[in-house]
């Protein structure tokens, strides 16, 4: 099943949906702890495997797991490349994969639900949907989250609300995140001012993979900074309210740039194809920003190249989903790879 998740992409990849030209995907991610254990930063091996143990009893038993189509992994059975193919189809995190030992995942067979244990806290519930979705998404987070708390005894304080590692999660344990593409806003500079300002307004917007990522292709990564003393609606709302604001922001500078640029973009436009068609090594970098002008030439009109092709070309291009594509470990080759395979599936738009 993992194997077909890989080499298909989850359905928020290859879907375009509500407000999806600036907004690709929705993600709400929960985190809960066990009463009576420390922290996984802090637990001894035993220790982790007993809590996979626990939880992974209580998901198996439960009404979401056949609901959802859930099935598990464990992460010391994968290869460090599916590991890294995980992180780059944003089903699981960066930390999650740093050491495998007394971690266990459980994914949904079209990969719109990931439940992590052992990550940052003992239980991190995600579910990311395609366009500007958080509303629908909620629901199936408490369904699940909810279930979970019935069986488990999960770490909680009248005071503060659920304790959680990290003391930004320390509430609700709620993280809702936009990712979105901003070429306009990226290519006037206003987006500099947007970030320097989010923080007055509790939210943090960073590179695709969150915290030390870096940006690539106008992908960014909106979410809320904080958790203490908000309910999980306010949250969800503060992140929408900025949301509607990026894409009011995005969508008007679209049409004030276009009117006095459009032969400047006509000629990125050109160059890009040229540079797809006839290049025999291209890094993902490079990749990743052409596909972001075609993307922009795409909505705009400009070319006819599907949306929901060049979304799925932003993720497939990935060096180790490219690997396992391929199925080479080699990543010597994964640039000419990555350029051959490109021009092979874009070849009648180029």
């Amino acid at each position: 099943m993992l194997k077909t998740i890989l080499k298909n992409l989850p359905n928020w990849i290859k879907v375009y949906g509500s407000n999806g030209d600036v907004i690709i995907s929705s993600r709400i991610k929960v985190a809960r702890n066990i009463e009576g254990f420390n922290f996984p930063q802090k637990c001894l091996l035993s220790e982790k495997n007993e809590i996979v143990r626990i939880i992974s009893e209580k998901i198996e038993k439960s009404n979401f797991y056949k609901k959802f189509n859930l099935f598990g992994l464990n992460i010391l059975d994968l290869s460090d490349v599916e590991r890294y193919a995980l992180v780059e189809m944003h089903l699981v995190s960066p930390l999650f994969i740093e050491n495998p030992y007394g971690k266990y995942l459980y994914l949904s067979e079209d990969g719109t639900v990931s439940i992590m244990i052992n990550e940052e806290d003992h239980l991190r519930i995600q579910i990311i949907k395609e366009g500007f979705t958080l509303d629908d998404i909620i629901i199936n987070v408490f369904e699940i989250g909810d279930e979970l708390e019935d069986n488990i005894e999960i770490s909680y304080s009248n005071n503060l609300g659920y304790l959680t590692s990290c003391p930004t999660n320390v509430g609700t344990g709620l993280r809702a995140s936009l990712l979105v593409h901003l070429p306009i806003l990226t290519l006037t500079g206003k987006m500099n001012d947007i970030i320097e300002n989010s923080t007055k307004f509790s939210i943090t917007i960073r590179g695709t993979f969150g915290e030390w990522s870096e940006t690539v292709s106008s992908l960014f990564q909106i979410s809320n900074s904080t958790s203490l003393g908000k309910s999980e609606e306010t949250i969800i709302d503060s992140v929408k309210k900025i949301g509607r604001e990026i894409i009011k922001l995005e969508r008007e500078e679209r049409e004030k740039y276009v009117l006095k640029n459009k032969n400047f973009l006509l000629d990125e436009v050109r160059k890009v194809k040229n540079k797809l068609k006839y290049s025999y090594k291209i890094s993902y970098k490079d990749v990743s920003e052409t596909l972001s002008i075609l993307r922009l030439a795409s909505l705009l009109k400009i070319i006819d190249i599907p949306i929901e092709l060049i979304n799925e070309l932003l993720i497939k291009t990935r060096s180790n989903i490219m690997k396992i594509e391929f199925e080479t470990p080699l990543e010597s080759i994964i640039d000419n790879l990555r350029a051959e395979y490109i021009k092979n599936i874009l070849k009648e738009y180029l």
